[in-house]
């Protein structure tokens, strides 16, 4: 039955091409929407990460320092903790303005920004920039109304959807969001930090669940579109699956007049659309790989989204056949003697 099933599929070399780029069309986008979706929730782990703190103390009250601007005097906060300010702004290079993240940090304590190139920045005037924003060491461009030059180049840090982020000196960063006044939003502290009223402690944990919470709207709808894709494909698959069954009829009934027994049959047709499916997803995950560069967003096609790839175009395989699966069982082997 193998051997003719991939005869079947050689004689309708045509249908099973187009069945297979279509369906691979399909899981390749879906492919990349996970990896989308995958993005969104890897880029908030990595600026957490990026603070190398055990705890944050924030003002009591608000959210977390991603999304709450609630600043506090920094010497009201915790004496070993690095204060920070986090805000949003935008960045004018060559009149061309860009959004971008802005982390404002204290240099000498907890937060130690590790570059790719160049260093962190010590003194006003002075930042470090992720790649993506494409400045190089040296550049100069406005923040705020600030000039300011290029010092080092960080890799990884986005947020807010591949936002580029750009990190300024503490004193720096009072400038641009608090006209100078000596306040910060939040203090990442090493180990158990000391709470006094007014302030709370929070989890790195809990501030990446915070950072990602504006996204769960984007998130939940990726999810969504990737689930409508995967039956999109199934609905492909099937199609073929039933065309060739429709086209298989007077054959299946020749074999049944000869005794072949109808559970081989059934695997016969498992068999073509799990071959389908199958090549469908190895040519998807091919297409994945070759279109990320193409993303804005820092986005990556891991090898377990390929072999989640492969194992549910199995399934879809499966299932698909199913179209045919009636026809076979219910087809009556008089008809290979029909018109004879």
């Amino acid at each position: 039955m193998i051997w003719l099933t991939v005869r079947d599929l050689r004689w309708r070399a045509r249908r099973a091409v187009l069945g297979v780029l279509a369906t691979a069309s399909v899981l390749a986008m879906t492919l990349l929407l996970g990896a989308v979706h995958d993005a969104f929730l890897a880029e908030t782990t990595r600026t957490v990460e990026f603070f190398a703190g055990d705890a944050w103390v924030v003002p009591a009250g608000a959210a977390g320092p991603f999304t709450t601007n609630s600043p506090v005097p920094v010497h009201a906060g915790p004496a070993d903790g690095t204060p920070v300010a986090i805000f949003r702004h935008v960045v004018d290079r060559a009149g061309a303005p860009t959004d971008v993240n802005v982390i404002a940090y204290r240099p000498g304590g907890v937060v130690d920004p590790r570059t790719v190139q160049g260093r962190a920045p010590v003194r006003a005037g002075e930042a470090a920039v992720d790649e993506t924003l494409g400045a190089r060491v040296g550049d100069s461009f406005t923040l705020g109304g600030h000039p300011m030059v290029v010092v080092g180049r960080l890799r990884g840090l986005t947020y807010n959807g591949g936002t580029p982020t750009v990190v300024v000196t503490l004193e720096q960063g009072q400038q641009i969001a608090f006209g100078g006044r000596d306040l910060a939003g939040a203090f990442v502290v090493r180990g158990t930090p000391a709470i006094t009223d007014g302030l709370t402690a929070m989890t790195p944990t809990e501030v990446r669940d915070d950072m990602r919470r504006p996204l769960a709207v984007a998130t939940r709808t990726l999810a969504i579109l990737s689930a409508l894709l995967w039956l999109v494909a199934a609905g492909i698959v099937a199609f073929v699956c039933y065309v060739s069954g429709l086209d298989r009829r007077r054959d299946v009934a020749v074999l049944k007049s000869i005794g072949v027994p109808t559970w081989r049959l059934v695997g016969g047709v498992a068999l073509e659309g799990v071959l389908l499916a199958g090549l469908a997803a190895v040519v998807a995950v091919v297409a994945a790989v070759l279109l990320v560069p193409a993303f804005p967003l820092p986005v990556s096609v891991t090898v377990a989204q390929c072999v989640t790839a492969l194992g549910v175009g199995i399934v879809i395989g499966l299932v698909a056949a199913a179209a045919s699966l009636h026809q076979v069982v219910v087809t009556d082997p008089a008809l290979a003697f029909a018109n004879a």
